[in-house]
């Protein structure tokens, strides 16, 4: 019974056992063989039992069956032959040992003054006092002195040379891209210089390439385009080929077509006609599952026929392009991030802002645009801090009120507050914003309460005890909050009468004391130690406020 011996494009290797009279080979989850890969057509070949022996055949598949690296329609299969789909390799044999493959399986078998070639090409790179010219890697590879005029003309001699010098390129790309990611900061003039590169290995008049954006495959954003002929171009012709771009999508394939204008995949589009394009190739850009991207080259000149090796190493450079965007775009996310924790973290505590952060752009744009919420807000203020200032250097006043904030702030954190603002000497927080909670009122006491009690600490270490004091308000209710302000600057905030009332509140109280709102007290009673001090007249109310005294 005979075998194929299939080696994958993620290196799996297994056997497969030719028991049917048919196989089908393709990337269609019901055939026999499944080649689940990008170059793969759904069904891509066929395999048959004859009189003779087993043929494969391929089923028309837009990149073509190789068997020992020619391109076949129909072929008997040999002890060692290679069938070749993709990067995807099947080796026919006899038995379940796997055969010895036949040489142009991958189009290069060295022999003995090669690897003398190859060494001394290693030697030399080894020994290269300056890298920086890296146009040299592209030097065109001479054949051996020692090789005869006969074995020149052989088709797998001029096979070998044509896959060292795909080799060759592919090298000169990997490492100019490698370079290029340490000197390159910025994203778009990264991905122009590996376009340039593509220019510099493959025969392209005209060079596009595309990211998908946010609203999914037809939201087609162009990153780089750029032409032979440079900034005189047609900008008419300058316009990539949406119907090949649309099918490489649709299709998850790469593709190539030698003759675009009588091509019959593309038999509906007037733009293939319009740009004159003859040649084209177009790959995808592949992160894990998904196509983020592609990258189209088109020729408009009748001689310039794009080949299937040419098809290789444009999917090779994806590949890297495909890696090079990716970690450019996670970059940019985490750059993204920091900034927004630094933002973040001048206003909120640090459970609120993980919560932001992970719930991405949309759970950030929901949590600040304003909306009502029920909140209680916390203002605090320093009593007699005037007549301290004038008494004390700028510099001491500076730091003591620095050092004051930076407690205060740490409490609120502490105790998960969101800081609104500073306000002189004075602040203002908010506790049920951007997130409510059922114990929002009770942590804003408790913060209250232990601001208190650090201030009073603060105060006798700073030897200033007796000289100010602070003066505590709280209050609960309905208020907006939201990012609030002009398109030029915008804060966030909240707003409403309950924060009215908190900022009395905080003024009416006498030295050290917390003075609360009905609303709050509603909220805490029977959880802190209070006392009632009655109706209170608060300025711009006008009728009187009832304000209750947090004890402890």
């Amino acid at each position: 019974m005979p075998y194929f011996h299939i080696t994958q494009t993620e290196g799996k290797n297994f056997v497969f056992s030719l028991k049917k009279d048919e196989i089908i080979l393709g990337r269609k989850d019901d055939n026999d063989i499944v080649i689940a890969e990008g170059q793969a057509s759904r069904v891509h070949a066929k395999v048959t039992k004859k009189a003779d022996g087993y043929y494969v055949a391929d089923m028309g598949s837009y990149n073509g069956t190789k068997v020992n690296g020619e391109p076949v329609k129909e072929a008997l299969l040999n002890e060692g032959d290679v069938i070749r789909i993709g990067k995807t390799t099947l080796v026919y044999s006899e038995s379940k040992k796997r055969a010895k493959q036949k040489s142009k399986a991958d189009g290069l078998t060295l022999k003995n003054n090669e690897e003398a070639w190859m060494q001394q090409v290693i030697s030399s790179v080894a020994n290269m006092k300056d890298c920086r010219d890296s146009a040299s890697l592209l030097a065109t590879l001479v054949p051996q002195p020692k090789a005869t005029a006969k074995e020149m003309a052989t088709p797998q001699f001029q096979d070998d040379v044509s896959a060292l010098e795909r080799s060759n390129k592919v090298l000169f790309v990997l490492y100019e891209v490698s370079r290029q990611l340490n000197a390159l900061q910025e994203f778009e003039e990264l991905l122009d210089k590996i376009m340039e590169l593509i220019f510099k290995v493959i025969d392209v008049d005209y060079g596009f390439l595309f990211l998908i954006g946010d609203e999914g495959p037809d939201d087609l954003r162009p990153v780089v385009i750029k032409s032979k002929a440079g900034k005189t171009a047609d900008s008419a012709k300058m316009r990539a080929s949406r119907t090949i771009i649309r099918k490489v999508i649709q299709d998850k394939v790469a593709l190539l077509t030698s003759d675009a204008m009588d091509d019959s995949r593309f038999s509906v589009s007037e733009s293939i006609a319009t740009r004159k394009i003859h040649s084209a190739m177009c790959v995808p850009l592949w992160d894990k599952e998904k196509i983020i991207g592609v990258i189209q080259l088109t020729s408009t000149r009748l001689g310039n026929i794009y080949t299937e090796r040419d098809l290789e190493l444009l999917t090779t450079i994806g590949c890297q392009m495909a890696m090079v965007i990716g970690q450019a775009q996670l970059n940019q996310q985490i750059r993204a991030e920091e900034e927004m924790r630094k933002r973040l973290e001048r206003f909120h505590s640090p459970q609120v802002i993980e919560m932001i952060l992970k719930g991405g752009q949309s759970t950030q744009e929901e949590l600040m645009e304003p909306k009502e919420v029920q909140a209680t807000v916390l203002f605090t203020d320093i009593a007699g801090f005037t007549p301290l200032a004038e008494r004390m250097p700028p510099r001491e006043v500076t730091l003591l009120l620095n050092k004051h904030f930076s407690h205060m702030t740490d409490i609120i954190f502490e105790f998960g507050g969101t800081l609104d603002k500073y306000i002189g000497d004075g602040l203002m927080a908010v506790f049920g914003a951007p997130v409510e909670e059922p114990d929002d009122a009770e942590r804003a006491v408790s913060a209250a309460l232990k601001m208190r009690e650090e201030f009073l600490k603060l105060r006798e270490a700073e030897d200033q005890a007796e000289s100010f004091d602070m003066r505590l308000g709280l209050n609960s209710g309905s208020v907006v909050a939201g990012n609030i302000g002009s398109p030029r600057r915008m804060d966030y905030t909240v707003i409403g009468d309950a924060v009215n009332i908190a900022a009395r509140l905080e003024s009416a109280a006498e030295s050290n004391q917390i003075l609360i709102g009905e609303e709050t007290y509603k909220l805490v009673k029977g959880k802190f130690k209070i006392n009632k001090v009655g109706a209170k007249k608060l300025k711009g109310k006008s009728a009187e406020i009832m304000a209750y005294e947090v004890v402890k």
